[in-house]
């Protein structure tokens, strides 16, 4: 008699951790997708649409993060009020069409916007929201895939606890980046 055995998935989170992703007894595979322009968001959602061809639910958390406001000798943060209101806007504006890019997808998604250093916020937040995968853009500059912004997935597939690093291409292929 043969037996077999199946290969071991990854454990997915229940959909009690997917917040209002999920639906009630279907496993979700979360997906966080930095945005630092509104192109970067082709590359995550067509690997998200991918995924959900083959059957697999997904939920996608876009995170955008903004620099840390300057502080001054006190150790307050220094705002000027236009340079406040204009990168809101823009990056609301940003988020937002990221967001209908996913709608149209009909991929279930989330939008963050945090202040800080874009590496430990990014891993933060992927451990915060109890994501499976970070989906960088692999920009196609030479050869596929390239790192992104100057070694940040490098450094994000190093730094992380548990979640995988991906770069996917402009066809939502995706690799594992390299440690």
């Amino acid at each position: 008699m043969h037996s077999s055995r199946l290969a071991q998935q990854r454990p997915r989170a229940p959909d009690s951790a997917a917040g209002a992703c999920g639906k009630p007894g279907q496993d979700t595979l979360l997906l966080l997708l930095p945005v630092k322009r509104a192109s970067d968001i082709i590359y995550g959602a067509r690997y998200a649409r991918r995924l959900q061809e083959w059957g697999i639910k997904v939920c996608v958390s876009l995170l955008h993060v903004t620099p840390a406001p300057r502080r001054c000798a006190d150790g307050l943060p220094r705002h000027s009020a236009n340079e406040c209101d204009a990168l809101d806007l823009a990056t609301q504006h940003m988020m937002h069409e990221a967001g209908l890019y996913l709608s149209r997808s009909h991929i279930d998604f989330s939008t963050h916007i945090f202040a800080g250093e874009p590496l430990f916020t990014i891993l933060d937040t992927a451990e915060l929201l109890g994501c499976h995968e970070v989906v960088l853009p692999a920009h196609k500059q030479g050869g596929w895939p390239r790192r992104f912004s100057g070694g940040l997935a490098g450094k994000l597939a190093r730094g992380s606890r548990g979640t995988t690093i991906l770069l996917a291409n402009h066809e939502g292929v995706s690799s594992p980046v390299p440690v």
